[in-house]
């Protein structure tokens, strides 16, 4: 049952833009340095299976400690945890340009990916204290909004930058991590340090939301593989510019987002899921048999349109069966799952391109994307549960 908007619900506040600016600014860092890392590994003399390597190991780091940080920023301040990992980015951003050293490289993704939670467990429960619940699931697809317009400019950015050489890129990923450091400390929530103990660990995770956020692992599984080779896909095939599926899948969250977010406060959020997840697999079939722009134009548009409904579908699903005072701890389950699958994705799918091409790599996305709504339809009922 959703809740019907109402007019003095308001939802584009000052507060709303200035965290909507910080999250375009940490994304357009991040995804400036994810498209062009895989380049950097075969420079520093890794092969095709170890280029997504960083993302993998990137998005486990953060999978695994979202689900302790999330708790932390509950229980000592989202609003410090966000600027600490801020400030974090910064000093990382400078580090990736004076590591030369592939082992060493990867151990850097594992601590940087740690504060990367950090800061998407406490920005997506800050969101919650900012907009009407009335108003969530297109509240989230707004705030979403700011993370796709960065990826619709960030990857074409670093891979120009990188022709430049590395530490070019690595300069610039310092000076965008600043910007962000700074609009951090401009955020504002309303919940500071709580007073109650800090929870043990078998309440840390809730793992009803763990659970059935699996119906995002498998759907997460394609965007891994996506982020780490589209643009070698693209070269490989002749496809200009190599950013050109980030760009065009980009501008269809973008768009479709203005339509997809106020259906779901009407219809009820998993009424949106479903046929937002049904969107990837045929997207993932084109990708796989792509022979020119056309068709990447296509699927971009297809995962953009099925990505872009289905998260925030699934994240107003979660929040509306979680306490607010837990909000931190329900996206770091998410994020645990989300990002085990976008990590999966990346290191199963470099080791399928490099022994069975591309074609059969996509091939496989598309059958474990085909589990989504199966798995969904199993484990939603146990939000229903009491923790």
């Amino acid at each position: 049952m959703s809740i019907e908007p109402h007019p003095r619900d308001p939802l584009i506040t000052v507060r709303f833009l200035r965290l909507w600016a910080f999250g375009f600014f940490t994304f357009f860092t991040l995804f400036q340095l994810l498209p062009t890392m895989p380049f950097r590994i075969i420079e520093l003399g890794g092969s095709t299976a170890q280029a997504g390597l960083f993302l993998a190991i990137y998005t486990y780091a953060t999978a695994f400690s979202a689900p302790v940080t999330g708790a932390v920023a509950d229980h000592f301040g989202r609003r410090r945890m966000l600027i600490i990992a801020s400030l974090a980015f910064v000093v990382f951003s400078a580090i990736y340009g004076v590591v030369s050293h592939l082992p060493l490289l990867l151990g850097v993704a594992v601590f940087h990916g740690i504060f990367w939670s950090m800061i998407i467990s406490s920005s997506g429960a800050i969101l919650t204290e900012i907009v009407p619940e009335s108003r969530r699931t297109e509240g989230f697809a707004y705030w979403g909004m700011a993370s796709t317009a960065a990826v619709a400019v960030a990857p074409l950015a670093g891979l120009t930058i990188y022709k430049f050489g590395w530490k070019a890129l690595a300069a610039e990923l310092t000076a965008t991590s600043a910007i962000m450091f700074i609009l951090s400390l401009f955020v504002k929530a309303g919940r500071g340090r709580s007073t109650r103990p800090f929870p043990g660990l078998s309440q840390i995770v809730d793992w009803r939301v763990a659970v059935c956020a699996l119906s995002l692992f498998v759907l997460a599984f394609s965007y891994g593989g996506i982020t780490s080779y589209v643009a070698m896909l693209s070269i490989e095939r002749n496809v200009h510019p190599p950013s050109l599926f980030f760009s065009v899948f980009a501008l269809a969250i973008l768009v479709s987002r203005f339509y997809t977010g106020r259906l779901g406060d009407r219809i009820g959020p998993a009424r949106l899921f479903y046929p937002s997840v049904a969107l990837v697999p045929p997207s993932l079939l084109l990708l796989a048999f792509a022979s020119g722009r056309t068709t990447v134009v296509l699927a971009a548009i297809l995962f953009g349109i099925g990505f872009g409904g289905a998260y925030p579908a699934f994240a107003t699903f979660v929040l509306g069966l979680t306490q607010e005072e837990r909000r931190g701890a329900t996206f770091g389950a998410i994020i645990w799952a989300f990002d085990t699958g976008i990590g999966s994705g990346s290191l199963v799918m470099g080791w399928l391109i490099q022994h069975g091409g591309f074609r059969n790599a996509f091939l496989v996305a598309a059958a474990i994307s085909v589990l989504s709504i199966p798995v969904f339809r199993m484990t939603a009922p146990l939000m229903l549960r009491p923790k």
